[in-house]
């Protein structure tokens, strides 16, 4: 019998005191003896009362883990929290979010049935003022697929979801293989740091079990974009180029078409943001410097032309934007 936890539930918080106790109230809802899980929240330095408010939760639990620590960045709130965490499975929720009750105990089941490495689960998009209740889900008739990490790249991952949340990651996959967040970016690592796992998985299994509901918050992006954050998210870019150099076939060209996707996101924000195309020379080395990287025959046609001529080419598309932001 272990000694330690199934699963240990990592939640970054920072300034989130608005929802901080209904994610844990979530959290508590999973049909999961307490002696099963534990819940590590890392307060990275909130100016709000989240902190105190996940402080009280913990007072009337003792398998959560409150910590504080200095503002350092999601990156580095996760890989300090990675380093706390003793179960035998890892799963990341954002403080905003929410799960739906009773799944992780199923997801468990699954990894623990079919000896996973992952486990991925469906996640469904809400509005900010959702409650858990609203939504539920059919725990033991969803169908589960099992396949190799390769094969999820190709088959299973999507660009628009490089989220490390709605996933159970085996913990011994992330510390033979020395995974971690890229320290200080807070853009698109938590695509690299799940492309890298996903990759080292030897049994990936997708469950159409639904777990996570990612609350829509239509400001959060828009507000935090700075010309730095775009330089570090390069970072998190070159991390995933790398990985492709070493892969052939299908699992190179997704991956291939997910830098030249996320280089392209660099662009647009570039484009569209005076304070970064102000700085744009910045931009446009880092951004000629991952397509070097990347085999000519996955660069499409538009980061070709963007090749030839970068800085004509931001130019000319910044006086044709509709809407240009600060």
């Amino acid at each position: 019998m272990n000694n330690h936890p199934i699963l240990s539930i990592i939640i970054p918080l920072y300034n989130c005191e608005k929802y901080i106790k209904q994610c844990l109230d979530t959290i508590f809802r999973q049909e999961m003896n307490e002696s099963e899980f534990e819940v590590i929240v890392i307060d990275d330095g909130s100016k709000d009362s989240g902190y105190l408010l996940a402080s009280e939760y913990a007072k009337r639990h003792q398998n959560i883990l409150v910590i504080k620590q200095e503002n350092q960045g999601v990156a580095c709130a996760r890989n300090n929290a990675l380093e706390k965490a003793t179960g035998d499975y890892v799963t990341f929720v954002d403080a905003d979010d929410m799960l739906v009750s009773g799944s992780l105990s199923t997801l468990i089941k699954i990894a623990v049935e079919n000896k996973a490495d992952i486990v991925k689960a469906a996640h469904k998009e809400v509005p900010e003022d959702a409650v858990c209740e609203d939504f539920s889900s059919s725990h033991d008739n969803g169908s589960i697929h099992v396949m190799t990490g390769e094969e999820a790249i190709v088959n299973v991952t999507r660009m628009k979801e490089g989220y490390c949340w709605g996933y159970l990651i085996s913990r011994k996959l992330i510390t033979d293989n020395r995974l971690s967040f890229p320290p200080k970016v807070a853009f698109m690592e938590d695509w690299a740091f799940i492309t890298q796992a996903i990759l080292k998985s030897r049994t990936f299994v997708n469950a159409d079990v639904l777990l996570y509901l990612y609350r829509r918050n239509s400001s959060s992006c828009m507000a935090n974009v700075t010309t730095e954050k775009m330089l570090l998210g390069c970072k998190a870019i070159d991390i995933v180029a790398n990985l492709a150099k070493d892969t052939s076939g299908d699992v190179k060209k997704k991956l291939s078409d997910n830098v030249c996707v996320n280089i392209n996101i660099v662009l647009w924000f570039t484009i569209h943001y005076r304070s970064i195309y102000n700085r744009k020379k910045e931009i446009i080395k880092a951004l000629l410097q991952l397509l070097q990287q990347v085999d000519r025959t996955y660069i499409p046609e538009s980061l070709k032309l963007f090749r030839l001529f970068p800085s004509m080419y931001i130019i000319v598309r910044n006086l044709l934007a509709s809407r240009k932001y600060r």
